[in-house]
């Protein structure tokens, strides 16, 4: 039989269906509740180009800044790109069902199956470094699988530039193919490993990453403190406990028998043990390494891939109605559970009583930003005019002084700093400037340790609440004003800066 060749013949129209399905539902949602405090931070970073920050690389900032500039404050401009990349997850693992030999059905089942999956919906629903790192590591194991199962094998050139711009977005995906390498090179094909495409891939990938390298060798490898404060901050999160008790959660618990069906089905497939493999050995590093529950979701595309072929033969194997109908009750059943934690569907006024921020805390971070910034505006007016020309906004972290930046421009405030991350770098305040607001979390309610010491007078003068009471990190912070500084700016910004 002739090989199909096209996307459009090469998927079932139920896969495509998905895909555009899911691409829709996001940018229509799209617009709900508010910004997350990292969709504010990247338009600011990516208004400072640079090859690299301290925290992250510059792919999904300079989307950000894009977007911003094309359709300034637009949630659904800035979602957008998003929406298209969560759809085109949906397809590539679509297209690895195809390749593994899954029939249209199995395609179909692939495609819904990650289409309900909080692996995309989440994600999918803010522009976030996460979002696109799971696509960009579906389009690799696409390609992978595709000259395993013998297409011609100049493609990991192809898979190497994805690989080289996806390093420009988040290293993980480093990781997950190092597990794969290391995977192959324990169970096979080892036979990949003797290509010189494969090492003519890595070189291309190693080109296009070059810059961000140099710049991270240039500004002294920031990197790995901040993977060091992120294991830390994951283990005094829950641990290994809270890791695994994730994945269910976060995936969707009803999708687990098709993800653990497509674990088994690849263990058991010799030409195809390399990708179960290189899951339990990308669980266990991350496990060690105190890594976030969300690091792994660029290992489940191949299994939620393989897991719809065990599910088609479970269907093909059964004789009346009974199978279908429980295929079609599981998979409403997850879309029930896992789209209200995804999109903005239940009304602000019952978040208090529907635990969506306590099961996604990314909900959590999109409420208060309004709020935050008429309190730091009216502790600012009420200064008297000849102290006000003199006084600047120190955030705590990138969020708040994000936040600042986008809501405070028309209500009159002065210029807003931070020595949080990628802003440590930007500009400090005016030498002229002796006086500041200061905005601390709630985690840090007390005036941090540099202004005690180098402030004449310290004093709080308001608390950060949002008008739904909830519990984020800025909710039951507080502000304070710092009057009359006895050490320069530049003194200072040492004892600011930082990353964790």
């Amino acid at each position: 039989m002739k090989q199909e060749t096209s996307v459009r013949q090469a998927l079932s129209r139920g896969a495509l269906a998905s895909s555009a399905a899911v691409t829709l539902v996001l940018i229509a949602f799209s617009g709900g509740y508010g910004p997350h405090r990292d969709e504010l931070y990247f338009i600011i970073a990516g208004q400072h180009p640079a090859w690299g920050y301290p925290d992250q690389p510059s792919f999904t900032p300079m989307i950000a800044a894009l977007m911003d500039l094309i359709a300034p404050d637009s949630l659904m401009a800035q979602r957008f790109p998003a929406a298209i990349a969560a759809g085109l997850t949906v397809l590539l693992v679509a297209l690895t069902a195809r390749e593994l030999g899954g029939t249209r059905r199995a395609q179909t089942l692939a495609a819904i199956g990650t289409a309900l999956s909080g692996m995309v919906l989440i994600p999918g629903h803010m522009l976030h470094t996460t979002t696109f790192d799971i696509t960009f590591t579906a389009a690799v194991v696409w390609l992978l699988v595709k000259v395993i199962r013998g297409a011609d094998p100049r493609l990991l050139l192809a898979a190497g530039a994805v690989l080289g711009v996806a390093l420009h977005n988040k290293y993980l995906i480093g990781g997950v193919v190092l597990s794969l390498l290391l995977a192959i090179a324990l169970t096979g094909p080892r036979t990949l490993l003797r290509s010189p495409w494969l090492y003519a891939g890595g070189a291309i990938a190693l080109l296009i990453w070059l810059p961000n390298l140099l710049w991270q060798f240039e500004n002294g490898w920031p990197q790995l403190e901040m993977a060091k404060h992120l294991s830390e901050g994951n283990s005094e999160r829950g641990g290994s406990l809270l890791f695994l008790a994730m994945q269910a959660l976060v995936i969707g618990p009803l999708l687990i028998p098709l993800w653990l069906a497509g674990l088994i089905r690849l263990l058991r497939t010799p030409e195809l043990r390399f990708l179960g493999a290189a899951y339990l050995l990308l669980t266990a590093a991350l496990l060690a390494a105190g890594g976030s529950a969300l690091y792994l979701f660029g290992a489940y595309p191949a299994l939620l891939a393989a897991g719809a072929l065990s599910v088609d033969t479970w269907l093909s194997n059964g004789t009346g109605k009974l199978r279908p109908t429980l295929a079609v009750t599981a998979a409403t059943l997850s879309a029930i559970f896992i789209a209200p934690l995804a999109l903005p569907l239940v009304p602000e006024s019952y978040l208090d009583r529907i635990p969506v921020v306590q099961m996604n805390g990314l909900t959590a971070e999109q409420f208060g930003w309004p709020e935050l910034t008429n309190t730091v505006t009216t502790v600012y007016h009420r200064l008297p005019s000849t102290q006000r020309k003199n006084t600047v906004i120190i955030a705590e972290n990138f969020g708040q002084a994000a936040a600042l930046q986008r809501y405070g421009r028309t209500q009159g405030l002065p210029s807003v700093h931070s020595g949080y991350r990628g802003y440590a770098a930007w500009e400090r305040p005016p030498a002229a400037a002796r006086n500041a607001i200061l905005v601390q979390p709630a985690k840090y309610p007390d005036a941090p340790a540099w202004a005690k010491k180098a402030c004449t007078n310290l004093r709080q003068v308001a608390e950060i609440r949002n008008n739904l009471n909830i519990k984020n990190r800025e909710h039951g912070g507080t502000i304070w004003l710092c009057e009359d500084t006895t050490k320069s700016w530049d003194e200072l910004w040492p004892e600011i800066s930082h990353l964790n």
